[in-house]
């Protein structure tokens, strides 16, 4: 048996790019929670000369991320593993997205922890995780998706929920989803190196033009590209080939860091101000 990839969210977007850019004398396993969507993206690799491999997984389902792995463990050796699946703040209640986009991230990285020695696990996260201000991050909640999970989703929620705004919430539940992610990841480095030989890192990006987020389009969109460099949102390839290419062995000693691939809006200065939800820049030649 060869080497496997697993892609979660491989069935379009970033994930299915990434999926794209790996090897294609290896195995790749592409997961989401439909079927007929991985399905499309297997065939339609398969017959460009890939190995692609789809299953169904809800990442907040420990049990279904358990099986994922050990699915994948079951193909070969699990050299990669890119964890790109999630929900954006229009798709789910704030607990949906706490559930998937921040456990989501706990269950894939313990749950191919035990079946992976060696190899890479790349959290995708998000430049949003940035952009709140610190007394909107419940950063002392955070310890909590270790020891007591319903605890950490209602601390997340209520302080997603602070606002009180049926259409502001979920994406403050969105953006504390991501910077959880981030913390996580960073945490999980040091331990996974040493008793497993396994390099984690986490990758975040900015606005990605999907067909997905093209339907959310609109003025907060409109300000934050006006921040990137070139005035766009990424294409998913570029972000595909920064992940395969810091996923790459001889890139081995990258690991326990978030790499920001924004367009350089962070850079430039764009938070988000709670009581406003504008944009402020830094000084003029400098940052904040």
């Amino acid at each position: 048996m060869g080497r496997v990839h697993v892609v979660t969210g491989g069935g379009s977007g970033i994930g299915r790019a990434v999926a794209e850019a790996l090897p294609r004398e290896d195995t790749v396993v592409i997961t989401g929670r439909t079927l007929a969507k991985l399905e499309r993206t297997a065939g339609t690799l398969n017959e460009r000369g890939h190995h692609i491999v789809a299953a169904t997984c809800d990442v907040s389902s420990r049990e279904e991320v358990r099986a994922l792995a050990e699915k994948a463990a079951g193909l070969g050796s699990v050299a990669t593993v890119v964890h790109a699946a999630g929900i954006s703040g229009s798709m789910g209640t704030p607990e949906r997205i706490v559930r998937i986009n921040a456990l989501g991230t706990v269950y894939v990285n313990q749950e191919f922890f035990k079946a992976m020695n060696g190899g890479v696990i790349v959290d995708v996260a998000s430049n949003s995780g940035y952009m709140l201000p610190r007394a909107m991050i419940p950063r002392r909640s955070y310890p909590l998706a270790l020891s007591d999970e319903d605890a950490f989703v209602r601390r997340l929620v209520r302080r997603a929920s602070v606002m009180h705004n049926k259409a502001v919430d979920p994406q403050m539940a969105y953006m504390i989803s991501k910077n959880f992610a981030r913390w996580y990841s960073a945490g999980c480095a040091l331990k996974y190196m040493r008793q497993r030989g396994i390099r984690v890192f986490s990758v975040s990006p900015g606005y990605v033009e999907t067909p997905m987020t093209e339907k959310e389009k609109g003025k907060a969109t409109d300000i934050l590209l006006s921040y990137t460099g070139p005035k766009r949102g990424a294409r998913p390839e570029e972000l595909a080939h920064l992940i395969v290419s810091l996923a790459d062995e001889r890139c081995g000693y990258l690991m326990g860091t978030d790499v920001l691939c924004d367009g350089g809006s962070i850079a430039a200065g764009y938070k988000l101000t709670v009581a406003t939800s504008e944009k402020r820049r830094p000084p003029e030649g400098g940052r904040w």
